[in-house]
C-alpha cells in the first residue's frame, strides 16, 4: 500500500495504526531525506541512487507491504500501482488551521496566523500533493471527517485489518470545527479555491463510493477526458477486477450507445494504471450533437455515474 501522507488528514493515526497491523519491519518511510523517519532504503534508494526502480527491488527483497511519507502522489505511484494508493482528504479551510497550530505547537512557529496561511507553500496544499495525479485514479480516497467508514472501506478493500486509532491530536475533541472570524475563512477560501473544488469532487467520490459499498457494488475509476459535438472519451477500470468496463452513453435519460475500456492510453502508464494502460473508451455520436446537449457517462453493470456534462460551444 502506498499511503501519501497529507499533513494534518490524520495521516498519522493511519500509518501508526498500519504498524501495528503490518510491523515496522514491514513498513518503509519517506519523510525527506534529513527526516530521522525516513527508512534506510529510501535514503539510499531514492535520495542517494536516484533509482526508483532499485528502491521497488528492495521492497519486495524486504517485504515491505507500507510505503507512506510527506511526498506527492507522484513520486511512488509508478512504480507501487495506482490501485494501491490511499489518501485522505480534509477540509481545507479546517486542514490548514490545523497545519498552523501543529506549526506552533511542535516548530515554535512564533508568526502569526495569517502569516502562515499566505505562505506560498501552504495554499492549496492539497491539489499540490496531488499535482499530476488525478483524484479518481488514486485507489482509495478517504475523508477525515469520515475516517471510521473510510477505515472500514479500505480494510476491507485490501483485505487488512488496520486498527481504529486516533493520534496527534492537537485538541481533545477534532469533531467540532475551528471557529475564525468570517472575514479570514474568506480570505483563506479565496487563496485555497483550488482545494475547496478539489475537496467536494472527493467528497463526491467518497459518497457514491460508499453507497455503492454499503449495496455490495463494485466501484470503477473513471473519467471523461474529452467532450466535443462529435464524440467523447475517457478511461475506466474497475477497482479489483482487469475485465473491461462497458459505458453507457445517456442524453437526458435515454442510452444512446455503449463504449467498452479497452483503448490503449500511454500518456497515463506513468500513473501505474492496470491493465497494462489499455483502459481507454471512446464512443463516437451517430449525429453531431448540438450546443445544450446534456450527456452523461455511466457503468452499465453498476449504474455509477462517471460524469453528466452540458456541451458548449466550440472554442
Amino acid at each position: 500500500m502506498f499511503f501519501i501522507h497529507i499533513p494534518k488528514t490524520a495521516g498519522t493515526s493511519f500509518r501508526k495504526a498500519a504498524e501495528e497491523y503490518y510491523g515496522l519491519e514491514h513498513i518503509s518511510y519517506d519523510y525527506a531525506p534529513n527526516s530521522g523517519e525516513t527508512s534506510d532504503i529510501v535514503i539510499q534508494e531514492v535520495y542517494g541512487n536516484k533509482d526508483n526502480f532499485s528502491f521497488l527491488k528492495k521492497l519486495n527483497d524486504n517485504s515491505i507491504e507500507f510505503v507512506s511519507g510527506h511526498v506527492h502522489a507522484s513520486k511512488y505511484i509508478d512504480i507501487l500501482g495506482a490501485r494501491n494508493s490511499v489518501v485522505f482528504m480534509r477540509d481545507p479551510i479546517q486542514r490548514v488551521i490545523s497545519e498552523y497550530n501543529h506549526f506552533v505547537r511542535n516548530f515554535g512557529y512564533e508568526d502569526n496566523f495569517e502569516s502562515f496561511y499566505t505562505k506560498p507553500q501552504f495554499i492549496n496544499r492539497l491539489k499540490k500533493l496531488l499535482s499530476g495525479v488525478p483524484y479518481q485514479v488514486i485507489g482509495f480516497v478517504g475523508l477525515t471527517e469520515n475516517y471510521s467508514s473510510s477505515l472500514d472501506q479500505i480494510n476491507e478493500r485490501y483485505s487488512t485489518m488496520i486498527p481504529d486509532l486516533e493520534l496527534n491530536k492537537g485538541r481533545n475533541s477534532t469533531h467540532e470545527p475551528y471557529k475564525l472570524d468570517p472575514e479570514v475563512i474568506s480570505r483563506l477560501e479565496a487563496l485555497n479555491q483550488e482545494d475547496i473544488d478539489l475537496y467536494r469532487q472527493c467528497v463526491d467520490l467518497f459518497e457514491q463510493r460508499t453507497v455503492l459499498w454499503q449495496s455490495g457494488k463494485p466501484f470503477v475509476h473513471a473519467a471523461l477526458q474529452q467532450a466535443s459535438h462529435k464524440s467523447l472519451s475517457g478511461w475506466a477500470w474497475w477497482d479489483i477486477s482487469d475485465e473491461a468496463v462497458t459505458v453507457e452513453v445517456l442524453i437526458e435519460d435515454e442510452v444512446l450507445g455503449e463504449a467498452v475500456s479497452t483503448e490503449f492510453r500511454p500518456g497515463m502508464l506513468r500513473l501505474g494504471l492496470p491493465r497494462a494502460g489499455y483502459v481507454g473508451f471512446h464512443f463516437q455520436f451517430p449525429n453531431e450533437l448540438p450546443t445544450g446537449t446534456q450527456l452523461t457517462c455511466r457503468v452499465k453493470e453498476t449504474g455509477q455515474i462517471i460524469d453528466s456534462i452540458q456541451l458548449q460551444l466550440d472554442a
